[in-house]
C-alpha cells in the first residue's frame, strides 16, 4: 500500500500535466491514459492525501506546466476541500465527466485562496533536458561529464545570493552529492554548459570538487537540481560538504526550485 501512495503521489503530477494545454482551450477533449485516471480514483478514495494534492497542483501551476484560464483570487482562507471535487476526481477517472468540468473544481480551490498561486515563483530549467526527462549521456560519466546548462527565472528581489545543490537520492548508500555551488550572485540567468565557475563549491560523492555527473551502478536514478534563493551570502569554505552547506543556509532559504532528471547507466 505504501508504495502505491508513492507511485500515486508521482503519477498523480502527470494527471495535470497532461490536461495542460498549450493552443488548445479547456473545451477541447483531452484523451488521458487509463492508468493515469486510476491515480484520480486513489485520491478521491482518500489514498492520496489533501495536502498532497494541494501542493501538486500548486506546484503545477506555479511552474508553468499546467495551465488553466484566468482565475479570479478570492479571500477565503479555508484549507479544507470540497467533497464535489473528491468527487468530481473519481467521476473523471472513470469518464463520467469531462476534462473541462475536472479543470473546473481547480479554479474553485484558486477562488477559494485553497490553492496560492504566486506567478513569481523561481524556476530552474535546462535547454538539455525537461523536468523528469532523461539526462543526456554528454553529461554523465558515460560521455564527456561536462555540467548541463541551466537558466534561472523569477529569483526574488530579496536574494542576496543563490545556491546550487544536484543530489541523487536513489544511490545504494543513500542520497549522495552531484555538485553544490554557493554564493551565486541573484542576478545570474544562465549556467552555460560546462561552465568554468569563479565561484565557491563543495565536495561531491566522487572526492572531487566541482561538478560530477551521474554514474548509477544500476537502474535509472533520479537527480535533483535544488536551486536555492537566500536572504544572505555564505561564510563557509570552498570545498565544503553539502550538510555544512545546508547548515549555512538553514533559516536564510527565501524560496527553492527543483528540477530533475533521469538517468540510467549504459
Amino acid at each position: 500500500m505504501e508504495s502505491r501512495r508513492i507511485f500515486s503521489i508521482l503519477t498523480l503530477f502527470t494527471i495535470f500535466t497532461i490536461i495542460l494545454f498549450s493552443s488548445k482551450s479547456f473545451a477541447d477533449e483531452t484523451q488521458i491514459p487509463t492508468w493515469i485516471k486510476n491515480n484520480a480514483k486513489w485520491w478521491s478514495e482518500g489514498q492520496i492525501g489533501d495536502d498532497d494534492f494541494v501542493k501538486g497542483i500548486q506546484y503545477l501551476i506555479q511552474s508553468g506546466i499546467m495551465k488553466i484560464p484566468q482565475t479570479h483570487v478570492g479571500a477565503g482562507s479555508s484549507q479544507q476541500i470540497p467533497a464535489w471535487i473528491k468527487n468530481n476526481a473519481g467521476w473523471w477517472s472513470s469518464g463520467s465527466i469531462s476534462d473541462n468540468d475536472f479543470v473546473k473544481g481547480i479554479q474553485f480551490l484558486i477562488q477559494e485562496n485553497i490553492i496560492k498561486i504566486n506567478n513569481q515563483i523561481m524556476v530552474l530549467s535546462s535547454s538539455a533536458f525537461e523536468n523528469n526527462g532523461t539526462i543526456p549521456s554528454e553529461y554523465t560519466c558515460d560521455g564527456t561529464n561536462v555540467s548541463p546548462s541551466l537558466t534561472i527565472s523569477n529569483v526574488p528581489s530579496s536574494a542576496q545570493s543563490l545556491a546550487l545543490i544536484v543530489d541523487d537520492p536513489d544511490a545504494p548508500r543513500g542520497t549522495v552529492t552531484h555538485w553544490i555551488v554557493w554564493n551565486i550572485a541573484p542576478q545570474k540567468s544562465q549556467f552555460e554548459k560546462g561552465e568554468k565557475l569563479d565561484l565557491p563549491q563543495g565536495i561531491t560523492v566522487f572526492g572531487t570538487i566541482g561538478y560530477g555527473g551521474p554514474c548509477p551502478p544500476s537502474g535509472t536514478h533520479r537527480y535533483f537540481f535544488k536551486l536555492y534563493a537566500l536572504d544572505s551570502m555564505l561564510n563557509i569554505d570552498n570545498g565544503s560538504t553539502k550538510q555544512s552547506l545546508e547548515q549555512a543556509m538553514s533559516g536564510h532559504v527565501i524560496q527553492q526550485s527543483t528540477l530533475i532528471g533521469k538517468y540510467s547507466k549504459r
